[in-house]
């Protein structure tokens, strides 16, 4: 992102936490794209508990209207607020804790390599995972050894 757009990403999440505290749901990620007069806001919100395009629409209709209340985008401008969805790498301890028994690529530095590998997902602290390798092998990486992690698909 341009200074322009990371400034506009810097308040659009300090809006959203304002929007979302006191709730189960909890950021992941703010992502500013176009130029002045077609930017275009994605809020990718989650929640530990279920929720839906009801939950979402409710979100999205109080950060649009402190978007433009405090005029944070200049001119005209699109929001969208969704869940990330499965396609998109986890980044929070939230998401991994949400995913427990799922199965995970994960990409992570080792020795100054880099590895890959696919296991079930058996636990997520707010430090670790613990990943069950099909050979058996149990793996806890830190978080901060991981670079991308996804839902593997069954499919």
């Amino acid at each position: 992102m341009n200074p322009a757009q990371q400034q506009i990403a810097n308040r659009v999440h300090e809006l959203t936490e304002e929007v979302i505290t006191g709730t189960s749901y909890f950021l992941v990620d703010v992502q500013v794209r176009g130029h002045k007069g077609t930017r275009v806001v994605e809020v990718y919100i989650d929640s530990a508990d279920e929720f839906g395009h009801d939950d979402i629409a409710v979100v999205s209709k109080e950060l649009g209207f402190l978007l433009d209340v405090e005029d944070v985008v200049d001119d005209s401008y699109k929001l969208e607020v969704s869940s990330p969805g499965i396609k998109r790498p986890l980044q929070m301890p939230q998401q991994y804790q949400k995913n427990v028994g799922r199965t995970l690529r994960v990409r992570y530095e080792r020795e100054s390599a880099e590895e890959i590998v696919v296991g079930d997902l058996m636990d997520a602290t707010d430090e670790t995972v613990e990943l069950q390798l099909s050979s058996g092998e149990r793996l806890e990486l830190p978080y901060q050894s991981i670079t991308q992690a996804r839902v593997e698909l069954p499919w």
